[in-house]
């Protein structure tokens, strides 16, 4: 029987990029899509995380797993911190969108540039690298951007306009970080806008270092299942 992937995610647009992505990269797995909008904008109208948007995604975990769900990957960055608390009452692995990716970004360098469409984003990002660096006894220097009417570009279908935003955000802070951090999902296409090698810092995007960190959790467990 295949392997199946529940994923939880806050914003539609999301389905269709980690539909294409897990094709790619988690060939075989099946995959399942959580979409609930109301925990994004409930932490929006409110503009902090509270406790009920940790038993909210808990519930949604709680029904992945009664289908049978090998591994839920919780998209959402704004509620990313949540994750903590929720994989410890877990009957499966549950896994951060940017849990890779931040780590990855600490060892890029002290200046550290985050990209964010959506303002609850900012915040949180921001303290799990904090709490990244000082796990792993570094120090950084975070600069938050938030990059103003992209999203609701995006959502009300206009993608060039919410490129060239991000895309315009992207290049100027990557003239002074070391790194820069793509933090939603949302905002990794624009990587292949691009050029890399000419804007000077690395640039981290969540999607596929989150998938490549399903495929290893599979791989595992089904190396640990062989007699």
């Amino acid at each position: 029987m295949a392997d199946l992937l529940v994923l939880v995610h806050t914003i539609p647009p999301l389905i269709e990029v980690f539909n294409r992505l897990a094709a790619e990269l988690l060939p075989g797995v099946r995959v399942l899509h959580v979409l609930d909008e109301p925990l994004l904008e409930q932490v929006r109208q409110r503009g902090h995380l509270a406790g009920e948007d940790a038993r909210r995604l808990g519930a949604h975990v709680r029904e992945a797993a009664q289908i049978g769900a090998d591994a839920v990957l919780v998209t959402c960055s704004t509620v990313s911190p949540c994750v903590d608390a929720v994989r410890r009452q877990a009957e499966v692995p549950v896994l951060r969108i940017d849990e890779v990716m931040i780590r990855e970004a600490i060892g890029e360098g002290r200046r550290i540039g985050v990209i964010a469409t959506n303002r609850t984003t900012l915040e949180p990002t921001r303290q799990l690298l904090l709490a990244e660096a000082e796990r792993t006894g570094r120090q950084i220097d975070v600069e938050l951007v938030m990059v103003e009417g992209a999203l609701p570009a995006l959502l009300n279908g206009d993608g060039a306009t919410h490129d060239r935003l991000v895309r315009q955000a992207v290049v100027s802070l990557a003239g002074r970080t070391d790194v820069v951090v793509l933090a939603q999902a949302s905002i990794a296409r624009v990587v292949p806008l691009l050029a890399q090698d000419v804007l000077g810092a690395r640039v981290l995007s969540s999607p596929h270092l989150a998938l490549d960190q399903v495929a290893q959790l599979l791989k595992k467990r089904v190396q640990d299942d062989e007699p």
